[in-house]
């Protein structure tokens, strides 16, 4: 299969117009159709059908498209690792809680020391992330290490991270480290399953055969903390990091007893000697430490 043609199909698949993926390829139409004709005559099978009105990705386009992006990955990894190419392409992802404190400063230093690399950044949360890492497409990631298998991945440095309860200031005051009895006091906005956060909170409900109210499931941290501003709910369970420089007026925040996460900076394991992921996952590595010892990420630390 040539990756070229792969690689125009897969425009195609994403723009949805051979004209419009021929101009984003600098190709000309013609040019680019006839690259379709010879991929689906090396595949043996219809990819796409043309009409007047646009395109339309047959069965077979689909479950093409939807595994493109891996091989061409992977293509790109090898060719990198046989050429020692010292700029090449990450594909990173990022906890979206960890945005101000490791991400933004990260992709900085990475700017300046290797500036020739091209990064596709990945952010959202744990599952998301770590269901993109089995899948092979991400070089690089930090992910809660509870939900990362050894055997797939490579862990690096490790940050311990407390979570904390978000109370409204319109009830009463919580006592401090926060007990499981205190969490279940009053009614929960906590995202639904899988969540690394939910996961603990429910796990601890077990333990102590306790129940909680949960009546509402927002998936982002900002509508779990406007409803607690807002009273429809008294509180909700969140990561420290997750509320560096947000407004908190109006609101509570008590770390729990013994309930935390532990960050790592993972690679893929196939992909874990080419130097431009060496280089970034170090550059995070050093940003995730640096940040637990800098003060500004209260209560996480470094685990050696």
């Amino acid at each position: 299969m040539d990756l070229r043609l792969l690689q125009h199909f897969l425009r195609v698949a994403e723009v949805g117009s051979i004209n419009g993926a021929a101009k984003e390829l600098g190709l000309s139409q013609p040019a680019l159709s006839r690259s379709l004709s010879q991929l689906e005559h090396d595949i043996g099978r219809q990819l796409v059908v043309r009409s007047r009105t646009g395109i339309t990705i047959t069965e077979a386009g689909s479950i093409l498209a939807s595994r493109a992006d891996t091989l061409l990955r992977e293509a790109w990894a090898i060719r990198e690792e046989l050429t020692n190419d010292s700029a090449g392409r990450v594909v990173v992802g990022m906890p979206s809680a960890l945005r101000k404190l490791v991400t933004l400063p990260a992709l900085q230093m990475m700017r300046t020391q290797s500036p020739g690399t091209a990064l596709r950044v990945h952010e959202g949360l744990n599952a998301f992330l770590r269901d993109m890492m089995k899948q092979g497409m991400l070089d690089v990631a930090v992910i809660a290490v509870e939900q990362v298998p050894a055997a797939e991945f490579v862990p690096e440095a490790r940050v311990r991270e407390p979570l904390v309860l978000v109370r409204s200031d319109g009830l009463r005051p919580s006592r401090e480290p926060v007990q499981i009895e205190d969490v279940v006091e009053f009614p929960l906005a906590l995202p639904g399953r899988p969540n690394i956060v939910r996961t603990i909170v429910d796990r601890a409900i077990r333990t102590r055969n306790l129940t909680a109210k949960i009546p509402l499931e927002p998936e982002n941290l900002e509508l779990c903390l406007e409803l607690v501003r807002r009273g429809l709910v008294g509180q909700t369970v969140t990561l420290e990091s997750a509320l560096v420089e947000r407004d908190m007026s109006g609101m509570q925040i008590v770390a729990i007893e013994n309930w935390d996460v532990h960050w790592a900076v993972v690679l893929h394991r196939q992909r874990q000697h080419i130097t431009p992921i060496r280089r970034l996952a170090t550059i995070i590595g050093k940003t995730l430490t640096d940040a637990a010892s800098s003060g500004r990420w209260s209560g996480a630390s470094v685990v050696r």
